[in-house]
């Protein structure tokens, strides 16, 4: 069977008669600058309310599972993965790297526009994008000051949240959480 394939040509179509921009889907889009995006979204952050944020990666992960022609989990991690870098880089949000520490994985992402010191939106724009995609519920946790992020199951971010305020970085993360994984392994 054939994967499916990563077109960003076709992704979007301009109807200029129309004032009209959509996904090749039929979503319409509105296209904003960084500059008039970042305090809307900066107010939400500021309000502790990151819902709407949420949404948004919500909706751009529904984009990935649509051009992935249906579940995620029908098609190689490797072309998933190019299908969300490639979306995520589309709508703006810069580009994405994925590094697995053994049963964890890591999210860097370059160039994304900065909307708050702590990250907080890109990582609830990340956990709702990478829920959508895998189908389960997942939330992103920024790790110090570079973008950088790791995902964890919703019952534990504030933990991880904590860990990460106090400096810990991705790798004493992942190692504080081994010991968790390995309870529950041996009682499963």
């Amino acid at each position: 069977m054939s994967q499916p394939t990563f077109d960003p040509g076709s992704f979007f179509t301009f109807d200029l008669r129309g004032g009209q921009v959509a996904t090749r889907g039929g979503r319409r889009v509105l296209v904003l600058t960084d500059t008039v995006l970042a305090p809307l979204v900066g107010a939400a952050v500021a309000n502790g309310d990151l819902t709407v944020v949420r949404r948004l990666g919500r909706h751009i992960g529904e984009e990935v599972r649509a051009s992935l022609g249906g579940s995620a989990d029908d098609v190689p991690v490797d072309v998933v993965l190019g299908h969300l870098g490639g979306v995520l880089s589309l709508f703006g949000w810069g580009r994405i790297q994925l590094d697995r520490w053994g049963d964890a994985l890591a999210v860097r992402v370059e160039h994304a526009p900065v909307i708050d010191a702590e990250q907080l939106a890109l990582a609830a724009l990340l956990g709702g994008l990478f829920s959508s995609v895998t189908g389960r519920d997942v939330a992103c946790v920024p790790v110090g000051e570079s973008a950088e992020f790791i995902l964890v199951a919703p019952a534990i971010a504030e933990t991880v949240w904590g860990w990460a305020r106090a400096g810990e970085n991705v790798a004493g993360i992942v190692a504080r959480l081994a010991p968790e994984a390995e309870l529950e392994g041996g009682q499963a």
